[in-house]
C-alpha cells in the first residue's frame, strides 16, 4: 500500500465512524446511524460476492444509486416518529436511486468488464478477490454512507413541521434537489435519444448547451439541496458542529465529479469533432462557471 493510501484509508474510516456515531458520541443503534452503515456495507459485501461468482467487479457502479436506496429505508425503518419530511427525502431517493441503478443496469449488464475495473484485474493478479473487496466494494460501500449521511441524519432526528421560518430554508433545499434531478433526467433522456441516432458527434443542444455535463451537475445540485434541507434540525439535540461537518456530504460528492468523473469522460468526448469550440462555447459543469 502507498502512503498516500495509508494517509487516505484511516481518515476515511475514522469520518465514517465520526458521522455514523455522530461525532464519537453515541455507539447505541438508538441515536446514531451505525444501523444503516452496517446494512450499507453489508449490501456492498453482498454485491462483492455476486461480482466474484460473476467475475465481473464493476457491476459495483450500477448499484451505486442502489446504496442510497438502501440507507435511507434502513434509516427510515429504524427511525422511531418519521416526519413528512423524512418520507419526502425517503421517497425522492428512491426516484433518484432505482432510476439511477436501472439506468445502468440496462445499459450494462451483461457486457464485459468495465475496461477500468479489467486493468485493475489484471495489475493485482493473485490478490485481485481480497483487494477489490477493499479497494472497490468497501471504499465504495464508506464513499456511499459518508455522502447519504446528511439525508439520513435528517430523515431520522428531525422534528420538523412545515410552519415557521424554518419552513424556508428546508423547501428551498427541496426545491434544489428537484432542479437537480430534472437537470440529471432530462439530461441522461436527451443524450440517450442523441446516441440512438446514431450520430457520432457530440451532444451539444438542449440543457448540454448550457453544460457540457448536465447530469453531473444534477447530481451536485441533488446533494447540495438535501444538505440544506438539514435545517429542519434545528431545535432537536443535533449539534450545530455535527451538521456543519456533514457538510462533506454533498463536498465529497462534488469533488468526485469534478475531479475524478469528469476528466475521465471529457477525456472520451475529446476525441469529436469539434470538442475544442464546444469547450469554448460551453462551461464544463456549472452554467455559470467558466468556459474553456
Amino acid at each position: 500500500m502507498n502512503a498516500k493510501r495509508l494517509i487516505i484509508y484511516p481518515i476515511l474510516l475514522a469520518l465514517t465512524v465520526a458521522i455514523a456515531t455522530r461525532g464519537f458520541r453515541f455507539f447505541g443503534t438508538d441515536d446514531s446511524l451505525l444501523l444503516p452503515l452496517l446494512i450499507t456495507l453489508g449490501f456492498f459485501t453482498a454485491l462483492f460476492v455476486i461480482a466474484q461468482i460473476i467475475k465481473d467487479n464493476s457491476i459495483v457502479d450500477m448499484f451505486w444509486g442502489a446504496g442510497f436506496v438502501i440507507g435511507s429505508l434502513s434509516t427510515l425503518v429504524f427511525t422511531k416518529s418519521p416526519t413528512v419530511l423524512s418520507l419526502i427525502i425517503v421517497g425522492f431517493t428512491l426516484v433518484w436511486g432505482l432510476r439511477l441503478s436501472g439506468r445502468l443496469i440496462k445499459r450494462n449488464w451483461g457486457k464485459p468488464e468495465d475496461f477500468r475495473y479489467a486493468q485493475w484485474r489484471k495489475e493485482w493478479g493473485d490478490k485481485v478477490v481480497i483487494t477489490a473487496f477493499f479497494r472497490v466494494f468497501m471504499i465504495q460501500g464508506i464513499i456511499n454512507f459518508i455522502v447519504g449521511a446528511a439525508s439520513y441524519t435528517v430523515i431520522r432526528f428531525n422534528d420538523f413541521s412545515f410552519d415557521g421560518w424554518i419552513a424556508i430554508p428546508v423547501i428551498a433545499g427541496l426545491i434544489i434537489a428537484l432542479i437537480g434531478l430534472f437537470f440529471e433526467v432530462v439530461g441522461d433522456e436527451q443524450l440517450r435519444r442523441h446516441i440512438q441516432k446514431g450520430e457520432k458527434k457530440l451532444m451539444t443542444s438542449g440543457l448540454w448547451k448550457w453544460t457540457r455535463h448536465p447530469n453531473y451537475f444534477g447530481e451536485i445540485l441533488i446533494w447540495v439541496g438535501l444538505y440544506i434541507t438539514g435545517f429542519a434540525l434545528i431545535n432537536t439535540d443535533i449539534s450545530l458542529v455535527f451538521y456543519g461537518i456533514l457538510i462533506v456530504s454533498p463536498l465529497i460528492m462534488s469533488a468526485v465529479l469534478i475531479n475524478i468523473s469528469t476528466p475521465l469522460l471529457e477525456k472520451h468526448m475529446a476525441k469529436y469533432d469539434g470538442w475544442e469550440a464546444y469547450t469554448q462555447q460551453t462551461p464544463m459543469i456549472f452554467p455559470w462557471g467558466k468556459k474553456g
